[in-house]
């Protein structure tokens, strides 16, 4: 439970915070929607982002630990956290991915 509201609270700070961070032009990669665009947004300076593209759902991953974080997904109207806790993969640095699920969000 203290994991969670520390999730929400970063992830509301993030999102403040990510308002303002300059979005950088990216490659993504879920396991729903394979490869597109986006655009990554850092926040919270320990490597947590957000990724947005047009008609697609944003992701957001907010660390609570080195290499360790929680996932959200937001189809407009709220974050949704995703099932599981997403950790860096060992065999490409740019995805995390679900313990639960095996759903990986890659950011290029």
């Amino acid at each position: 439970m203290v994991r969670l509201f520390t999730a929400a609270a970063v992830l509301g700070s993030g999102l403040l915070v990510s308002a303002t961070a300059e979005a950088k032009s990216a490659r993504c990669f879920n396991s729903d929607d394979g490869h597109y665009s986006c655009d990554f947004r850092q926040f919270g300076g320990d490597g947590s982002f957000t990724i947005t593209a047009p008609a697609r759902p944003t992701y957001t991953v907010s660390l609570f630990a080195r290499d360790a974080a929680d996932g959200f997904v937001n189809y407009g109207d709220r974050n949704v956290p995703l099932p599981g806790t997403f950790y860096r993969s060992g065999s490409d640095r740019a995805c995390w991915i679900s313990d639960a699920t095996q759903f990986a969000i890659c950011a290029y």
